[in-house]
């Protein structure tokens, strides 16, 4: 598996798969920064499970129609988060993913921090 990793300041916080990066190339370019974006922003706060990807559920408001998508990672104890895919769902997907508290938290809060 062909890993890419993000550095801050010498720390390596999480690592991207290159299919996760073709993946977000492969959508509007506005679509991609903001899903990008969402990964670095809740890289921390994803929940901790040994052997199992995980998936959490996303809305990307800066396209002309709100984007839905889910993000698939893995992230073990003791291990930095690897962010694996991305796909684009429908809204009753992402609707599931809000009524089982698996979404990005800065849809939840409705933050908006990034600007193109």
């Amino acid at each position: 598996m062909d890993l890419k990793q993000k550095y801050i300041g010498g720390m390596s916080h999480y690592e991207i798969d290159d299919w996760f990066v073709r993946k977000l190339k492969e959508l509007p370019k506005d679509a991609g920064i903001d899903i990008a974006y969402q990964a670095d922003y809740n890289f921390d706060l994803l929940p901790i499970q040994e052997g199992w990807t995980q998936k959490v559920g996303g809305v990307c408001t800066r396209t002309k129609e709100p984007l839905y998508f889910e993000l698939e990672y893995l992230h073990q104890p003791d291990e930095r988060p690897i962010f694996l895919d991305v796909e684009v769902i429908d809204v009753d997907d992402y609707l599931d993913y809000i009524l089982e508290n698996k979404i990005l938290i800065s849809n939840i809060n409705g933050q908006d921090n990034y600007k193109p």
